[in-house]
């Protein structure tokens, strides 16, 4: 799950990359003051929402990596299989 976690946060940096080159480097001569602009009604474009999304997913697969862990802690039961070490890091036996 952190590899998931570790890609939409790249694919996050670089929607956000996106946007600067759109607001600052590919902004039209003829329209002043365009990057305020550009921040000021970007709130339904796509990189926006996609940003919007990928934000929320990213919250919740670290709320749900807590919920896993205080699972794991507190029902021993649950997972039998999982056998945490002394250093909370938990080893899956085969």
């Amino acid at each position: 799950m952190s590899t998931i976690h570790i890609f939409l946060a790249s694919a996050h940096v670089g929607a956000s990359l996106q946007q600067l080159l759109d607001a600052f480097v590919y902004a039209p001569a003829d329209v002043p003051d365009y990057s305020t602009t550009y921040w000021l009604e970007n709130t339904t474009g796509t990189l926006a929402v996609l940003k919007s999304y990928l934000c929320d997913t990213m919250v919740r697969n670290t709320c749900v990596l807590v919920y896993q862990c205080y699972a794991e802690r507190n029902n021993e039961g649950v997972h039998p299989r999982h056998y945490p070490s002394k250093f909370r890091v938990t080893t899956i036996m085969s």
